[in-house]
């Protein structure tokens, strides 16, 4: 998986379209194949922050999902309207 540099235990949000499975940018617009991965993903000193930021984002928007990798790449969790996804 495509990551930002991350520095050892940070970690980075996705976030996409519930229902079309399109990844967004930041600022909510659709990702392009190509762009800076800064534009897609939030980064987070710890995992807690990324939950947190996660969980805020889908109560304010039911349609977005958002996942959280490590500083490895390693895929950990998918937050959406259903709960989690492993």
């Amino acid at each position: 998986m495509d990551i930002p540099n991350l520095t050892e235990n940070q970690f980075a949000v996705g976030k996409a379209a519930f229902a079309s499975g399109h990844v967004l940018r930041n600022d909510g617009s659709l990702f392009k194949t190509g762009e800076d991965l800064k534009e897609m993903y939030e980064i987070f000193d710890s995992y807690e922050e990324a939950k947190g930021f996660s969980l805020q984002k889908i109560k304010n928007n039911a349609e977005i999902e958002c996942w959280i990798v490590d500083s490895k790449g390693n895929y950990i969790i998918t937050y959406d309207q259903n709960g989690e996804r492993k």
